[in-house]
C-alpha cells in the first residue's frame, strides 16, 4: 500500500508537467510543420492586419514569396 501512496505522489505531477509540455510543444510541432510542408521555403510576407507570415509555399528555389505576394 505504501508503494501505491509513493507512486500516487510521484505521478501527479509528472502528468501536469507532461500536459503543459504537450500544449507547448503542439504550438511548435504545428509552426514546424507548416514550415516543413513546402518543397522549397514558405513564403515571406507579412500581413498587415495581423502580423502573421503567410502560410503559402513559394513555387521556385530562391523564392522568397508565393504567387499571391510577388
Amino acid at each position: 500500500m505504501k508503494h501505491i501512496k509513493i507512486l500516487i505522489l510521484f505521478a501527479i505531477p509528472l502528468l501536469l508537467l507532461g500536459f503543459t509540455h504537450s500544449r507547448i510543444s503542439n504550438d511548435y510541432a504545428t509552426t514546424l510543420k507548416e514550415t516543413l510542408e513546402c518543397k522549397f521555403s514558405q513564403c515571406q510576407a507579412i500581413a498587415k492586419s495581423t502580423g502573421k507570415q503567410c502560410k503559402r509555399c513559394v513555387s521556385n528555389k530562391g523564392d522568397l514569396y508565393c504567387w499571391q505576394h510577388d
